[in-house]
């Protein structure tokens, strides 16, 4: 139960987000706070461009285990693509075991190393080979890395037989169509279940009637797109698994030819070896998708946490470093808490104090010139009744000339245990997240807001360290009140 402690109206302003600020969809590692007794230190941030390592790193915890059910057995289709081989072999130094279901054995064999099991079987024509249902049991997860060109070309084939329509919207329906049998009959059959499945597909699949997708939709490449995405997504509440639905730039790199398969994760990448993510697919994101970077999503996707359901997610390459582990897994941490617009991690705090606090700052944000400039719209502030949270609720609101107030929308501020795998010292947490959850775009003033939030709370808190490593340990904490 909250209760209103004050309503701020202002006058609209226009203002300038503060450059920390993370909006809906961020892609920069949250910062965390050490609280002592005057002054604080708040962690700087910095990129997921910021990651040293030039390829993945292998799990120092088996995350795997935690996720998929033994075997841990991972049925790629379209293992012999650029993307696809990619996958494999990021897969593999994951500690994942692979089943190639491809259409070709003996390209397999040579492209493949002799770890991979190879089955034969095909997205298009279910009966082929020794079937898809049969090459998919004993799976855990499945990753459909299939593809073909957005244009007539002769990869569709002579009878447009692995054209969009084929390969992206009926090839992925059948798949989804044996995966469901497959988790149907598990307790009958013994066979595991399949938990997760992955399915590459491609920036602008939920943008394709704007500039500049509709020209690459012209032979509807992501209509198909489109139709194999609702599939899969609609299959896994059958089913019972979580999905996973990739969607990166344009796809660029190699490999070009057939290069030796235990080098193909040092693929040069130049500069532009950094990774930027966002949930679904927002207007204006845009660029260029490496195939190894590519590749590397997918296999994450296997080990990373996916929300309650699944997730979606676009990718482009950006200028810096590649991502070690440790950014993969901030990364995914993020996505699955679309939501979530800033976290202020604590190493200790004396929670009862701290409850003072944000009451008091709740309270103190809503009085004459606490803000400045002032917001451009105007927000109630309500404080948590049940002792057993901490938290406030700041309301946006609309307010019409004759007085009538239309609740726009809410930033809940909530202190809660620490929890992923995010750095810091395992404290509590100070979790800010928009409401509803439809809400992604940012509040008028939500920016300003969390700028004042961490001003005040760096003048009430210090930290027992010096200021250095990102990856630095932080000392005891408090906070004075």
């Amino acid at each position: 139960t909250m209760a209103a402690i004050g309503v701020h109206i202002i006058s609209a302003r226009c203002l300038c987000v503060a450059l920390f600020f993370l909006g809906s969809e961020a892609f920069l590692v949250l910062p965390s706070i050490s609280i002592n007794g005057g002054h604080a230190a708040v962690r700087s941030y910095f990129s997921f461009k910021s990651a040293k390592s030039t390829s993945i790193q292998p799990l120092k915890t088996n995350a795997l285990k935690m996720t998929l059910q033994t075997p841990q057995l991972v049925a790629v289709v379209g293992a012999t693509g650029g993307v696809g081989r990619l996958a494999v072999a990021a897969c593999i130094q994951l500690g994942v075991k692979i089943k190639a279901v491809v259409r070709d054995e003996k390209k397999a064999a040579s492209l493949l190393p002799p770890v991979v099991d190879v089955v034969k079987a095909d997205l298009v024509n279910p009966e082929f080979g020794i079937g898809l249902k049969n090459a998919f049991l004993g799976a855990d997860a499945i990753i459909l890395a299939t593809g073909t060109s957005a244009f007539p070309s002769e990869k569709w084939g002579d009878k447009n037989s692995n054209s969009p329509r084929f390969i992206d919207d009926e090839g992925i329906k059948n798949a989804v169509k044996a995966i469901e049998e497959i988790n149907a009959n598990a307790e009958i059959s013994g066979s595991p279940r399949i938990q997760r499945v992955t399915l590459l597909s491609s920036i602008g699949v939920q943008r394709r009637n704007q500039f500049p997708f509709f020209i690459l939709n012209l032979f509807s490449v992501l209509d198909s797109k489109a139709a194999g995405e609702i599939a899969l997504k609609e299959a896994s509440k059958r089913a019972g698994f979580q999905y996973a639905i990739v969607r990166p730039g344009r796809l660029v790199g190699g490999p070009y030819t057939n290069p030796d398969f235990a080098k193909l994760l040092q693929l040069d990448e130049g500069d532009m070896r950094a990774v930027e993510m966002r949930v679904g697919d927002p207007d204006g994101f845009a660029g260029d998708a490496s195939r190894r970077q590519t590749a590397l999503a997918l296999a994450q996707t296997l080990v990373q946490p996916l929300g309650e359901d699944g997730l979606d997610f676009s990718l482009v390459n950006r200028k810096g470093p590649a991502l070690t582990q440790g950014d993969w897994d901030m990364a995914f941490d993020r996505l699955s808490r679309p939501n979530e617009v800033l976290r202020l991690e604590f190493t200790s705090l004396d929670e009862a104090k701290f409850r003072r606090w944000l009451v008091n700052w709740g309270g103190g944000i809503v009085t004459n010139g606490a803000l400045f400039p002032p917001l451009p719209v105007p927000f109630r502030v309500d404080y948590e009744q049940d002792p057993e949270k901490i938290g406030i609720v700041l309301t946006f609101l609309s307010v019409t000339v004759v007085g009538q107030v239309t609740p726009l929308g809410a930033l809940s501020v909530r202190l809660v245990k620490a929890q992923g795998p995010r750095v810091g010292a395992g404290g509590p947490a100070l979790v800010i997240t928009r409401e509803p959850k439809e809400q992604t775009k940012p509040f008028p003033g939500e920016g300003q807001i969390l700028d004042k939030l961490q001003e005040d709370l760096y003048r009430v808190t210090s930290n027992a360290r010096g200021m250095g490593s990102a990856q630095s340990v932080w000392g005891a904490n408090n906070i004075d009140t």
